[in-house]
C-alpha cells in the first residue's frame, strides 16, 4: 500500500470508462534506483509509474498528487509500454530540457518493457522536509 492510502484512491479514479484491455492484468517493468539496484516488478495495465513502484523496498518519492512540484521525474532508459504524455504532463515537461524524462504520477503503463531510474525514493525525511 503507498504512503497515506493513495493507491486506492487512484485506483478508484482509473475507473474502466471504455478501456478494451483488462485493468488487472499485470506487465512487467524495470525500475532501477538511486542505489544502483535493478528491480523488476509486476504492474496493473494503466497504473502510473508511482502506483506500479509501490512494490519496490523504496518507492518513487512524489510531493504532490498531481505533477505540479516535479518532485517525481523519472529517467526513460527505455519508454516501451509507457502511454504518450497527457496534456497536462506535456506542458509541465515543456519547460524541462532533457528529453527522456517522465513525470511518474502521469505516466502510464500501457504495456510490458519499460525501464525507469528512479532519481529520488520516498522516505520519512522526505516527509518531514528534512
Amino acid at each position: 500500500m503507498t504512503p497515506f492510502g493513495l493507491r486506492n484512491k487512484l485506483k478508484s479514479i482509473l475507473g474502466r470508462s471504455g478501456q478494451t484491455e483488462r485493468v488487472d492484468e499485470r506487465v512487467p517493468l524495470t525500475f532501477t534506483t538511486p542505489d544502483g539496484t535493478v528491480t523488476e516488478v509486476q504492474s496493473e495495465l494503466r497504473y502510473t509509474l508511482v502506483m506500479a513502484s509501490q512494490t519496490l523496498e523504496k518507492p518513487i518519492a512524489t510531493g504532490c498528487p498531481d505533477g505540479h512540484c516535479g518532485h517525481c521525474i523519472v529517467d526513460v532508459l527505455d519508454a516501451t509500454g509507457l502511454g504518450e504524455p497527457s496534456p497536462a504532463e506535456a506542458k509541465l515537461l515543456a519547460e524541462k530540457t532533457e528529453k527522456s524524462i517522465r513525470l511518474a504520477c502521469h505516466a502510464r503503463v500501457v504495456g510490458p518493457g519499460a525501464k525507469i531510474k528512479v532519481r529520488e525514493v520516498w522516505s520519512m525525511d522526505s516527509v518531514r522536509g528534512e
